[in-house]
């Protein structure tokens, strides 16, 4: 199953997230980082200590002779004993500019044995990774609660529907785009932001630097970061979070003319 982050512009904390919902995940989980723009799991989260050849590009190099689901098991790693399964990203920009992305999002979808969390990065129209939304069973909207965020928010998931081939669909309900808020109620409220992006909010994680810090910056876990109030509604989130794409996983299937994965064919 594959779930995907983005950002609208201004919208903090993907990667956070993402590795804050991949640790309590109720399933097997894997963070793997496609941010066109590079990723910096392995510096922040891991120190530094593992070397970058693990990555997305040694992992693609690698499955032009075998399996890409072979592949992810000698590039996967575990940068901290506290930390989910990694996949790293680009070292660079560049890097992302000939990946085959629906290649890569076919894959990905159907790992078996774990679930994936895909950091894709800010949203862009023809976002290099669009590929990879379409395959998703959910693509999740991650944004902060000012105006100047929710604004962006409220014009960026139009054209993430857009892209999905599903801008016709209800905008409310359980459909395959939904919205995470970072830090509710500064000042708009989760209920408020749903209403103003006509977008259900899936739930909220809180502004909790100290715990951020762990998996931003590999920052030392002490004592209370289990039960932080990071971690804490990191736990509820991804348990709503996965029984939704579940749902949206048998949705899609149950459609007429679906094709592998439940896509349908078009």
């Amino acid at each position: 199953m594959l779930i995907s982050f983005l950002s609208a512009k201004g919208s903090p904390g993907v990667t956070t997230s993402v590795l804050a919902l991949a640790a309590r995940w109720p399933r097997a989980a894997i963070a793997v980082d496609l941010d066109p723009q590079g990723g910096d799991i392995l510096a922040g989260l891991g120190g530094g200590r593992h070397p970058a050849r693990h990555g997305i590009v040694e992992l693609l190099v690698e499955a032009r002779s075998e399996s890409l689901h072979t592949a992810m098991g000698r590039h996967v790693v575990r940068p901290a004993q506290h930390s989910p399964p990694v996949l790293a990203g680009f070292g660079a920009p560049g890097q992302a500019a000939n990946v085959p992305w629906d290649l890569v999002g076919s894959h990905l979808v159907d790992v078996p044995g774990a679930d994936i969390l895909a950091d894709c990065g800010r949203f862009a129209v023809d976002h290099s990774v669009s590929a990879v939304l379409r395959r998703s069973d959910l693509v999740v909207l991650v944004a902060g609660s000012s105006l100047r965020v929710v604004r962006a928010a409220a014009r960026t998931l139009p054209l993430i529907r857009r892209e999905l081939g599903t801008a016709g669909e209800a905008n409310h309900g359980h459909g395959p785009v939904t919205l995470v808020i970072i830090d509710p109620d500064m000042p708009y409220t989760a209920e408020e932001i749903a209403g103003g992006c006509q977008t259900e909010v899936a739930g909220t994680l809180p502004h909790d630097p100290v715990a951020a810090s762990v998996w931003s910056d590999g920052a030392p876990t002490g004592r209370g970061f289990q039960r932080s109030r990071l971690q804490r509604a990191a736990g509820v989130l991804a348990r709503a979070l996965a029984e939704r794409a579940t749902v949206c996983r048998g949705a899609a299937a149950s459609r007429p003319g679906a094709g592998l994965n439940g896509r349908v064919l078009r």
